[in-house]
């Protein structure tokens, strides 16, 4: 007997975080299709802009992870006191054995700024988020705030680590600790999480590719490349990196170089949406000889430098609403 298609309207609406997020994916079996989508300018005197993209993902064997991004709106601009409108009209996305679809936003906005640290009780549910340069914000300000990694102990058997906030939205300013335009912390009411551990790590990092000369053995007078490493891991609290590469012949002491944007990395910064290389021209890695440390046949460590950055935020100033048919025939 034929099942009959099961449709539900489905509404999404978020503020508009720092950096770039995906607001939608269908589910598995179920094909979508967007009828309206738009972005509200919900700052004072702020002319933020908005690209909006679809993106379809290989989830084929042979070309798992591939994208392809086509960009529905570029940088458009959105005036005070009004909106863009995105989509009036249909726009499918498909989920399939070979590709998933979403779609993903961007916006871009002045006041945005790194965080480096989150102290958050789960009994009052009260945070305070600590800066890397002056906030500039004041109390029952609006902000947003994104990709801030906590480990949670590996609460019921789930994962260590969670990606906050999630889902999205915006909080309010409470307090301002230290002198007003200078300080570098305040707190918010984020909600209770009643008995479950929240301690913030820094961004956290998955290895995507190396070039072909990222490492050179520099031990000694002269310098020898090396293979590319097949893997890779970061702490930015410690600033230890971790290198694969099978075979590689080095020993502790011994020293090692990597290329400028010679090691890519995805960060929980941005959801691990995006592509950054390291070491760039800036990092304390660059241009330096490395020493190699707990080496074993086929890793060895070398440190970089920390980074206690974790996340971004940001004053609000854009709200997101989408409106959304699902189809299952399942």
């Amino acid at each position: 007997m034929a099942v009959a298609p099961l449709n539900k309207f489905i509404t999404i609406a978020v503020p508009v975080a720092p950096g770039e997020q995906n607001v939608y994916t269908p589910p598995t079996g179920v094909s979508s299709i967007i009828l309206y989508a738009s972005v509200s300018n919900v700052g004072v005197n702020t002319y933020p802009s908005v690209t909006f993209t679809h993106r379809r993902t290989s989830t084929a064997s042979k070309t798992s992870g591939n994208t392809r991004n086509i960009r529905i709106i570029k940088n458009g601009e959105i005036p005070p006191n009004d909106a863009l409108v995105i989509v009036d009209g249909r726009l499918v996305l498909e989920r399939s054995a070979l590709s998933r679809d979403s779609v993903v936003i961007q916006g871009i906005q002045s006041g945005i700024t790194t965080i480096t640290n989150v102290g958050y009780s789960s009994i009052t549910g009260i945070a305070t988020v600590t800066t890397i340069n002056a906030h500039g914000f004041n109390i029952n300000d609006e902000v947003t705030m994104s990709g801030i990694a906590f480990d949670c102990g590996g609460y019921s058997g789930s994962i260590t680590t969670s990606i906050f906030p999630e889902p999205q939205r915006s909080f309010t300013i409470d307090s301002i600790v230290d002198n007003v335009g200078t300080s570098k912390t305040f707190t918010i009411d984020a909600g209770k999480v009643s008995g479950i551990p929240h301690t913030y790590v820094p961004a956290l990092h998955q290895f995507v590719s190396a070039t072909s000369n990222a490492i050179t053995n520099t031990t000694g007078s002269g310098s020898v490349a090396m293979n590319s490493p097949t893997a890779a891991t970061y702490n930015g609290a410690t600033g230890v990196l971790v290198l694969t590469i099978p075979g590689h012949g080095l020993s502790n002491g011994n020293t090692i170089r990597i290329a400028d944007y010679g090691i890519t990395f995805r960060c929980s910064m941005d959801n691990y949406l995006t592509d950054h290389p390291y070491p760039r021209p800036s990092d304390p890695a660059s241009g330096s000889d490395l020493t190699v440390a707990n080496k074993t046949t086929d890793t060895f460590e070398v440190n970089v430098g920390v980074s206690p950055s974790g996340g971004r935020v940001g004053p609000l100033q854009m709200e997101f609403i989408m409106s959304i048919l699902e189809n299952s025939t399942t």
